[in-house]
């Protein structure tokens, strides 16, 4: 089957929007005719920071087992937990748009510099579609700078390429019997924001779910009555296609296009001619849901939905392993059926899946993706549909809750006087206990719960450091920091970093609290060498005389 892709430059009424009261597209006067509106007024309160700091794995102790011994046993069981190596951080929340009423949700991100671009549908019979833009650059304040939204338009995926996004959807007025609405654009960008310029490339199907653009040309999938579109990147006609049922992903790989058929699984195709070079069963997946894959080390990992997550190889297609759906606590109130694998993202050495009720889980990556390390579920509200990472970000799609943005604590670029290597990884539980005078170093990467430094201790550590409740610098204790220490969180209670009588917090390079901050009488507060700063979102408390020394940059002016 070969069809001519008709190729339409769309004339969309665009409707710029001022001065409004607030940002809800309900309140927006839609002129006839109008095919696209973008907004990039008023869009500030959409972002909130309600739930920033240091993300906490569930089942991680939320009590120190030093401080509880003997008290109650879950807790002593608890003492031997592991710390995980990834400390994260939840940066902010950006609440989904919302269009004559209806909440959208959010089915995809891409990624290119400071821009994050994030699509969006809604769900049932209903056509309506929006891309967010969300400038990234300063990773403590996102922002929200244009907000595109379709009013009759679906839209299952995104992709950037070469200063262009390119659209993966539907819209019913593509086909006059419903039996194919799919459809890609290209929009293109201005300096990185979307603009009325946009081309359409008609293809058969009830719904394009993908889309992947890159110097071979535009690749596109669609569901059901779908194909395997490649489309002229200089002219966006129709080259060549590949008929294939219930298609759900495309992705480029090592100069092949990979899809997933969520009844055929994978197959592999020549990016030239769209000539097959192989294909392989995966677990069926009868849901129709949107899935996506990711690649590590000529590996496919697949989202399989109540499967889990599988990994195949992509020579021969032999499965690796089967990561399941992680287990439901009953004091939850989930329902298992809530539970799914829908998306997974690949970043350096760490594994991302979207389990939607089930929340985001997390692997580390060690020898091979046979060898893998399960650090656990994030503790973040709402449902995973899909999660995307890139350079140290996290971007998870909480359905009709939005987006929240997720950035792994990395120690700065700045050089630091200590090598890191003279110290030995943290390998300890997630509360860091230094006794009285004993000392302590550790370096690399650790989330942990609490850190208590004792009386006339001393504990180093040198990397990236998260925090998840208090860190407490008690009499005659030292605690230097060569790198990133980001500390609680926004969220009432506040669990404070405090530093006592005569305690002394040494940083050399990031400390970010955001909770509050405790000086007590007698306390030093140091910068080490140059270029260091801090960021206090809570309230910075000097209760008698503190020392604040040293060079640093302090974000919010809080310790004035």
């Amino acid at each position: 089957m070969k069809k001519i892709a008709r190729i339409i430059v769309l004339i969309f009424t665009v409707s710029f929007i001022g001065c409004q009261s607030d940002d809800d597209s309900s309140n927006i006067q839609e002129p006839e005719q109008t095919n696209v509106i973008l907004n990039s007024d008023n869009l500030t309160n959409r972002v909130n920071f309600e739930h920033a700091g240091v993300v906490r794995v569930k089942g991680a102790p939320l009590e120190n087992p030093e401080e509880t011994a003997g008290k109650r046993s879950n807790i002593l069981a608890a003492k031997d937990m592991e710390a995980n190596d990834l400390p994260l951080v939840e940066v902010a929340e950006v609440s989904a748009p919302v269009y004559n009423g209806t909440v959208l949700r959010a089915t995809h991100v891409e990624i290119n510099g400071n821009y994050a671009y994030v699509s969006y549908n809604v769900e049932g019979d209903a056509y309506m579609g929006a891309i967010d833009v969300i400038d990234i650059s300063n990773p403590l304040t996102p922002t929200v700078v244009l907000q595109a939204i379709f009013p009759e338009t679906d839209i299952s995926s995104i992709d950037y390429y070469q200063n262009a996004l390119y659209i993966a959807g539907a819209n019913p007025s593509m086909s006059s019997d419903d039996s194919n609405p799919a459809f890609l654009i290209k929009m293109q960008l201005q300096d990185g924001i979307p603009t009325d310029n946009l081309t359409l490339m008609d293809m058969p199907g009830y719904v394009a779910t993908g889309v992947v653009a890159n110097a071979d040309g535009i690749f596109g999938v669609s569901g059901d009555n779908g194909i395997l579109g490649k489309y002229n990147i200089s002219t966006q006609q129709l080259d060549e296609d590949a008929p294939l049922d219930d298609l759900r992903a495309v992705e480029s790989y090592d100069s092949k296009i990979v899809v997933l058929s969520g009844t055929e699984g994978i197959h592999v195709y020549n990016t030239s001619n769209l000539n097959e070079t192989k294909s392989f069963s995966t677990s069926q997946d009868v849901a129709e849901a949107k899935r996506t894959i990711d690649f590590y080390d000529n590996n496919v990992l697949v989202s399989e939905g109540f499967n889990g997550l599988g990994i195949y190889k992509l020579s021969n297609g032999s499965k690796v392993t089967t990561i399941e759906i992680p287990e439901v606590d009953s004091e939850e109130n989930i329902d298992p059926n809530d539970v799914v694998t829908n998306a997974v993202s690949v970043d350096d050495k760490h594994i991302f899946t979207a389990n939607g009720a089930g929340g985001v889980s997390v692997y580390t990556i060690n020898n091979s993706v046979s060898d893998l390390t399960t650090i656990g579920t994030l503790n973040l509200e709402g449902s995973a549909n899909y999660v995307k990472s890139d350079d140290d970000f996290i971007f998870v799609a909480d359905g009709k809750g939005g987006l929240k943005i997720l950035k792994a604590v990395t120690k700065p670029d700045s050089g630091s006087n200590i090598v890191c290597s003279d110290y030995p990884a943290y390998q300890g539980g997630y509360w860091l206990n230094v006794n009285s005078n004993k000392d302590e170093a550790y370096n690399g990467s650790a989330s942990l719960m609490g850190v208590n430094v004792n009386s006339k201790a001393s504990l180093i550590f040198c990397g990236a450091l998260a925090v998840n409740k208090g860190v407490n610098v008690n009499s005659d204790g030292t605690f230097l920091v060569k790198g990133t220490l980001a500390q609680g969180t926004t969220e009432a209670p506040y669990n404070a970093l405090i530093v006592n009588n005569n305690g002394v917090l040494q940083i050399e390079g990031s400390l970010v609290v955001y909770g509050n901050m405790i000086l007590n009488n007698g306390a030093t507060l140091e910068f080490l060498g140059s270029g260091s700063s801090i960021t206090v979102y809570g309230k910075v408390t000097k209760n008698g005389t503190v020392t604040i020394k040293g060079d640093y940059t302090d974000t919010f002016n809080s310790l004035k």
